[in-house]
Order: C-alpha cells, then sequence, then structure tokens
C-alpha cells in the first residue's frame, strides 16, 4: 500500500495544476482569400509578454495557467484586430483586413537604426547558426505540391466554372517523402522513398523542399529562377538593404524582434523584400517571409520556419513557397503553384560513412511510385482536405483517359533529344540537320529502347544532303554493363562528314541548339569502324577509350605532303583516351535520367590520341593531346564570372582535317553569340598544330545599370589565342594563316535590350554584343574589326 502513495501524491499535486491549465487555439487567415497568415503576432490579455507567433500555416496554441479573457493579433500590410474570448472558446478563426493605409512610406530616424543593431549580431552568428555548418545530419521531408487557378482571380465567375467541372478538385496535386542525410561542407544524398502524382499511375518525378528555394536563408546569395538575389542578412547588406524593427515578442526567455527590410534607394541590385523573425537565443533566423523586391511575370514568396533542436541548433522546420501566374492562362485568371514541405526526425551530429553516399544528390527509389495509402497516412504532416482527396479522384480518372503515362514517357525521351515510337526512338539530331556544306540533310536516326532490350541498344541513321547530292549512313550496338557507373561497351561505323579540326575537346555533336553546327562549310568525308568503352570511377571521374579506323577524304582543294609523298586521301588508326573530372559534381536522378546540375569547381577534360602507322593500312604515326578547364562562379555584388582554358598539341605534321581550326564563329549570315568560340574570327581562317586559347567573360547582371522596367544585363567579354603549324610547307593547294602572334578580341554584350511578352509568364529578352578585333591580325580597316550579333534569354523579370 505505501508502494502506491508517492504516485498517488503525484496525480494530487499534478491534478490541480491540470485543472488550472487554460489552452487557446486558433487560425489566423486573410479575410478574402482565406490564405493562412504565417507568423502573425499574437497577445493574450492584452500582455506583450504573453505571446506567441502563428506558425506557417497561420494556426497557434497558447497555454496559461490564468483565465484567457481576450485574444490580440497583429501582422503587417493588416488592420489589428481584437476579440473576446468566452469560456466556451477552445479554438477560433481570426480572419484579418487588408490595411488601407500606405506601409511603404519614408520613415525618418533620429540616431542609429536600432533594427540595425540586431542585424549586425544575426551577420555575426550567421556562421554558426546555419544548419549546413552542423557536422553532419540526416531528416524525414514530407512535400506536398498544389498546382491551382488562384482563389482571388479578378474573374471569379470563371474560376468557379472551371471548379465545377472539375467537381471541386484542384488543377493538380503531387506529394512525396524523401530521407536526406548529409555531411559537412557539402556532401549530401536525398532519397525520394514515396511519390504520389495526380494523373499518373507510374510518375518518375517528384516534388522537393528545394524546388525553388534553398535549404535554408544563410546563404550569402538567395538563386530563385536563376537569379542571384542579395541575401538580406549577408556581410555588407547594411549598406543595401533598410531595415526597420516593426513588432517585438516575448517567448518566455527570449525575445523575437520583427524586421522588415527592402532595398535601399537607387542601389542596383537584384533584392528581396520581406519580414525576419529574429530570436535572440543565437541571434537566429527563427522565421523568414521573402519575396524579389521588383515584380515580374510570376511573383515569388518564399516562406521558412526555424526550430531550435537538442538545445543546440536552429533547424528548418517547414519550408513553403509560392509562384503566383498572375497573367495566365489569361488576365483576369491567374494561377498559383504552392509547395510545402514539412521536416522531422532530424538526427544532427550522428556517425555517416561518405562512401555511403550515391553520387546522386537526388535519386528516386524503385519502388518510390507503389507506396500504399497506409503509408501515405503515416507520412503526411496533415491530413488530406476534401478538395485534395477530390483531386486524386478526379485527375486521375483524367489521366488514366488521357493516358498522362504515355506523355511522360514522351517527355522523357524528348528530353533526350529523341521522340518515342513503340520499341524505337527517333533521334531529333539525325533528322533535322544543317550545315551550309550540306545544307538541309534529309534522313532520320532510330535506336531500340527499354521496350525491347533493358541493357542492349541498337541503331542507326541515314541522311541525304541537298547541296552535296550524297548520302551519309551508319549504325551503332551499345550495351550497359553497369547503369550506376555508367559502364558502356560499344561498336559503330559511320559513312559521314567530319568538319575539319572536329576532334577530341572541339567536337561537334550533332544537336538542334549548337549554332556552330549550323556554319560548318569545309568537310572530310570519312569511313570509320569504331570500338568504345566508357564507365564512371571515383566518383567525379569520367574515363572513355576509343579505337578508330579511319579513311578520310577531303572536300575540299587539298593535298598533303609528309616529305615523302603526297596525299590526297589517307588511313589512320588511333587509339583515344577521354578523361573528364568534374570534383563534386552534382546529380539529379529524375525522370529515368541521371541530369548533371553542375558544379561549383573548375572542370577538367583531357584527350590523347595515339596514332599508330602501318596497323590496319595506318598512313601516319603521331601523338595529340588537348586539355582545357573551365569554370562558373559568382561573385556577391559584382556577378558572374566564366572562363574556359584550353591547349593542344600534335608532335609531327598532319593532313588538314586532323589539326586545330575550328576557333572561329563569325559569319555574316548568322549574327549570334557562341559561347567559347571567337566571335571576330573566321572558321578556318587559321590552322594551327599546337595552340593556347582563353574565353573570358564577366556577367554583372543589372549592377550597372537600372532605370524602372529597363533593366539591361551587360556581359564584358575578353578572348585570347596563340597557335602555331611547325611545318607549312606540307599542306598545298588551300589558303591559310597561321597565329603564331596573340590573337585578340573584346565585346561587350547587352542583353534584355527588347522584352517580347511569352505567355504572361515570362519575357523573351532579345539583345546584342559588340566585338572588336585589335592587335597584331586585326585589319586594316576600324569597321571591319567590328562585329554585330543578336542574344537570346528569358526572364521572370
Amino acid at each position: 500500500m505505501q508502494k502506491i502513495y508517492p504516485q498517488l501524491a503525484f496525480l494530487f499535486f499534478i491534478g490541480p495544476v491540470l485543472y488550472a491549465q487554460n489552452t487557446i487555439k486558433g487560425k489566423i487567415i486573410d479575410s478574402e482569400t482565406r490564405e493562412p497568415l504565417a507568423f502573425a503576432t499574437v497577445v493574450i490579455n492584452g500582455d506583450n509578454r504573453q505571446g506567441v507567433s502563428s506558425d506557417i500555416e497561420g494556426a497557434f496554441v497558447y497555454n496559461s495557467t490564468s483565465p484567457i479573457s481576450s485574444v490580440s493579433c497583429s501582422y503587417m500590410g493588416y488592420e489589428n484586430f481584437s476579440t473576446p474570448v468566452l469560456k466556451k472558446d477552445s479554438e477560433i478563426v481570426i480572419a484579418m483586413v487588408r490595411s488601407k493605409f500606405d506601409l511603404n512610406e519614408v520613415v525618418i530616424e533620429s540616431g542609429e537604426n536600432p533594427a540595425n543593431a540586431i542585424i549586425r549580431k544575426v551577420i555575426a552568428n550567421k556562421e554558426l547558426n546555419n544548419p549546413e555548418n552542423i557536422n553532419s545530419f540526416k531528416y524525414r521531408c514530407y512535400n506536398k505540391l498544389i498546382y491551382d487557378y488562384r482563389s482571388d482571380s479578378p474573374d471569379k465567375k470563371d474560376s468557379l466554372l472551371i471548379r465545377q467541372k472539375l467537381k471541386g478538385s484542384r488543377l493538380f496535386m503531387m506529394e512525396s517523402v524523401t530521407n536526406r542525410k548529409f555531411i559537412k561542407p557539402d556532401i549530401s544524398e536525398e532519397v525520394v522513398i514515396g511519390t504520389k502524382v495526380s494523373g499518373f499511375e507510374n510518375p518518375t518525378f517528384a516534388s522537393l523542399a528545394t524546388d525553388f528555394q534553398p535549404f535554408s536563408f544563410y546563404k550569402d546569395n538567395i538563386r530563385l529562377f536563376n537569379i542571384n538575389y542579395l541575401n538580406p542578412i549577408s556581410k555588407g547588406s547594411l549598406k543595401k538593404y533598410k531595415f526597420r524593427i516593426e513588432d517585438t515578442i516575448y517567448q518566455q526567455k527570449d525575445t523575437v524582434y520583427i524586421l522588415s527590410f527592402r532595398p535601399q534607394a537607387n542601389k542596383n541590385f537584384d533584392g528581396l523584400k520581406g519580414f525576419l523573425y529574429i530570436n535572440t537565443n543565437k541571434y537566429a533566423v527563427q522565421n523568414v517571409i521573402a519575396s524579389p523586391f521588383e515584380k515580374g511575370k510570376i511573383d515569388i514568396r518564399i516562406q521558412q520556419q526555424y526550430a531550435f533542436i537538442d538545445n543546440k541548433y536552429w533547424f528548418p522546420q517547414q519550408l513553403n513557397y509560392a509562384l503566383i501566374f498572375n497573367e495566365f492562362p489569361t488576365k483576369t485568371i491567374g494561377m498559383i503553384l504552392d509547395g510545402k514541405s514539412y521536416i522531422d526526425q532530424v538526427e544532427v551530429d550522428i556517425p555517416l560513412n561518405k562512401k555511403e553516399f550515391s553520387l546522386e544528390a537526388v535519386r528516386m527509389d524503385s519502388e518510390a511510385a507503389k507506396k500504399d495509402s497506409l503509408f501515405w497516412d503515416n507520412s503526411r504532416a496533415e491530413k488530406l482536405n476534401n478538395a485534395e482527396m477530390t483531386t486524386y479522384k478526379v485527375i486521375d480518372s483524367i489521366g488514366k483517359k488521357a493516358n498522362f503515362d504515355g506523355f511522360l514517357t514522351f517527355m522523357e525521351k524528348f528530353a533526350q533529344g529523341r521522340i518515342p515510337a513503340g520499341p524505337i526512338d527517333i533521334d531529333l539530331s539525325k533528322t533535322f540537320s544543317y550545315n551550309k556544306y550540306e545544307k538541309l540533310r534529309l534522313g532520320t536516326g532510330f535506336y531500340t529502347n527499354e521496350k525491347l532490350f533493358k541493357d542492349l541498344t541498337l541503331g542507326g541513321f541515314f541522311g541525304y544532303g541537298m547541296e552535296d547530292h550524297d548520302w551519309k549512313c551508319g549504325g551503332e550496338i551499345l550495351y550497359r554493363i553497369s547503369k550506376e557507373n555508367e559502364m558502356v561497351v560499344g561498336a559503330k561505323y559511320q559513312q559521314n562528314l567530319m568538319e575539319t579540326g572536329n576532334y577530341c575537346l572541339n567536337t561537334y555533336e550533332p544537336s538542334l541548339y549548337n549554332f556552330r553546327n549550323y556554319i560548318g562549310y569545309q568537310y572530310d568525308m570519312i569511313r570509320q569502324n569504331n570500338l568504345n568503352f566508357s564507365f564512371r570511377t571515383l566518383r567525379y571521374l569520367k574515363f572513355k577509350v576509343d579505337f578508330n579506323h579511319t579513311k578520310t577524304t577531303p572536300r575540299y582543294e587539298y593535298l598533303f605532303n609528309d616529305g615523302n609523298r603526297d596525299f590526297r586521301n589517307y588511313t589512320t588508326t588511333d587509339l583515344t583516351f577521354h578523361l573528364r573530372f568534374a570534383y563534386k559534381e552534382k546529380f539529379v536522378n529524375s525522370m529515368n535520367q541521371r541530369y548533371s546540375m553542375g558544379t561549383k569547381y573548375p572542370v577538367f577534360n583531357l584527350a590523347y590520341t595515339k596514332g599508330i602507322k602501318n596497323l590496319i593500312d595506318s598512313d601516319f604515326d603521331y601523338n595529340r593531346i588537348e586539355a582545357s578547364v573551365q569554370q562558373s562562379f559568382f561573385t556577391k555584388n559584382f556577378g558572374q564570372t566564366d572562363y574556359r582554358l584550353e591547349a593542344g598539341f600534335i608532335d609531327k605534321p598532319l593532313p588538314y582535317g586532323l589539326l586545330f581550326t575550328g576557333e572561329g564563329s563569325y559569319d555574316s549570315k548568322s549574327a549570334i553569340i557562341m559561347k567559347n568560340t571567337f566571335q571576330t574570327l573566321r572558321p578556318y581562317e587559321f590552322l594551327s598544330d599546337s595552340y593556347v586559347n582563353l574565353f573570358l567573360s564577366h556577367n554583372f547582371g543589372g549592377l550597372l545599370f537600372k532605370s524602372g522596367k529597363f533593366q539591361p544585363g551587360v556581359t564584358w567579354h575578353n578572348n585570347f589565342g596563340w597557335g602555331n603549324l611547325s611545318d607549312k610547307s606540307a599542306h598545298q593547294v588551300i589558303a591559310f594563316k597561321t597565329k603564331d602572334k596573340i590573337f585578340t578580341e573584346t565585346g561587350l554584350q547587352i542583353d534584355n535590350i527588347l522584352k517580347i511578352n511569352y505567355m504572361n509568364i515570362a519575357n523573351l529578352g532579345l539583345g546584342f554584343g559588340v566585338y572588336y578585333r585589335y592587335g597584331a591580325y586585326s585589319h586594316p580597316e576600324f569597321n571591319d574589326n567590328l562585329t554585330f550579333k543578336f542574344s537570346m534569354a528569358m526572364s521572370i523579370k
């Protein structure tokens, strides 16, 4: 009996305490749109020290030992709200009304702005509070994305009619569950363990928390739609941003300052506006609401909420984003893409093995699309509402009738430059082909796909040049040994045209979007047998070896003399090794493909060819080596820099077609800027057996000039080249020059001079570049050194 007394004593003690607890729950919403208002300030009984913030869904809970008689709520841009609380009220909904006053008025402050002192502390603690500076962590994340008509569309009648046709469902919806693990500084793997997409039975894609926003708000630049916005808590931001204390919340021992931020006047940079909720516990970001300061075709809004875990770290708890299409599909009916991500099961400072991380930063589990209802019931952070449940029923039915999965397969292939036709894929690069020698080539290419063989591919192509009146054809067989290691062995034959100088690093692969292919006019006809083997090793190293036997016939007047005999046609047998090293290159596996997301580090390429004389009637023995390094990086408050340094060397005289010739891209009828080429140099203008080229450009974006909606992007180009030809007399019956002095050109590219509206979701920006050829190889006449070219770019601004 005595053993029961302690338990009874505990119950007697805690009973009155529990009985005295007073709890109020609520949700804060916009009175017009009914959308939740995240991080609103809630004050209990008029006492500022009894308060709480609504969460990212607008919900709040407050427990008190004293009776709750009133609830007051404030939110930037809205009228203050206060309501009495009755004893029967345990849960309330507060609908706040938008303020009619201008919130952007100029406030003149005497002395130092107190908000600046807070921001200084935030910046000083930024590295400490950045979750990606934690030694290691892992978590689970539930993601939900909804695409639908805006609830506040101006034309409510039309949107209501569409809603009725969809039986009250959303237009589109998808969910996913992912597991992510991370080791400092940047080793990351996220596995999609479940995905569910309305209208699709077997989706091969999924939504992620970081689709349209960064994982945390601590990077110097926040990248949204390929635009680098300066973070208001980056070093030096006090010179760019205007901060203001809007409210203060007291949460137990901590104080939360609500700061508004916006770019200062007359500052040329891409900035954000919004609110920072700064907790005095480590002066960390507790909540953030941000959107681009300058309004574009798409309104972007991001919201992030952090929680203090293990009494040590601030860690993201929920990440939301919204993309609002105000005038799409029509100017009266807008659309919204609303994404929410909930992070839980967080573990920090745990032992993780780098070797156990996949090459792919994001990958799809093979069973992800096959999860049952029990999995989703246990994984969802919130239950689906009636409209969301109806979405799956209605859109799944439509998707089955319209064969959405078939369309997905088509898009997967189209992304690879192919069109599926049953067990065969049509190769678009072989179907649509043009150059200045053949003009239009009529033909096509075809390959077997996974419907016929899983790892074996058979293919071929044929085409007829309308200008040279000649057929080209080829066949290929590939066998994939390992998908994970990209290990492939293959063999092919081709009777085809090869542009002079088009070997190793400068191989212009067939592509619809490579404009350099279209201006080629000097070709050799080759008949080539090839054996190849390629694989990936050491994560970032891609290796390929080719064994080639090639018979070449120049399609231009030319003779080569090696000192012993003249060659019109020639035969080569060679062994070529290709290496590509991209340190910490990130890959995403989606839609049954591995996509490279690039790397911030330099990318190295190396190609070595050994020509073997007398092997299968080969005419030449030689060594050829080429190498390149290139990188693209963004510097805060300065812009993006791109460079490519390349060099090549051949140890013995070789025929024209095997030398280096193709650095130029000037063509009077194709005035388009082509990256990593000399813009004022004609194709084949110089001939070299050794060379060094440097292509350097810097994009200032809108940092130099902005005037209202007129915001041209400015890029400065500087290109340099040197070359040498060891035996000029070996090349006969053809005109050429050598560049044994340094070739130089400079250029100024101005983008977005003219903007053309594209479907009310983006602008097609048209611009131009002016390039000037100077130095040792400049032309006598000034105008002959000038080249004008055009540029195109898509932007939401």
